[in-house]
């Protein structure tokens, strides 16, 4: 999972929760990404279960599934606060 949390990786997942954006296309705009690196990145991220991302017609949603993450190095394990969690 760490290979997946790269700068530009946390960018992205910085962006989705203070922008909300609604769109892949908005993403881009938004980090000055090129898309192709964009959706890359969301996949790998939508492969750990980091972001979500929900088809909507012919668009793309990202939306991130997890607020923060907490990783103890020397047990190997990590713990979520999730995004729904910490609206609570």
């Amino acid at each position: 999972m760490l290979a997946a949390l790269s700068a530009e990786a946390l960018d992205l997942l910085g962006v989705m929760l203070r922008e909300h954006p609604q769109t892949i296309g908005q993403v881009v705009a938004l980090t000055g990404r090129a898309q192709p690196n964009v959706s890359r990145s969301l996949q790998q991220l939508a492969a750990h279960g980091l972001v979500r991302l929900v088809r909507d017609g012919r668009e793309v949603r990202p939306e991130p599934v997890v607020r923060s993450l907490t990783v103890d190095f020397a047990t190997g394990t990590y713990e979520a606060q999730t995004v729904a969690a910490s609206a609570a």
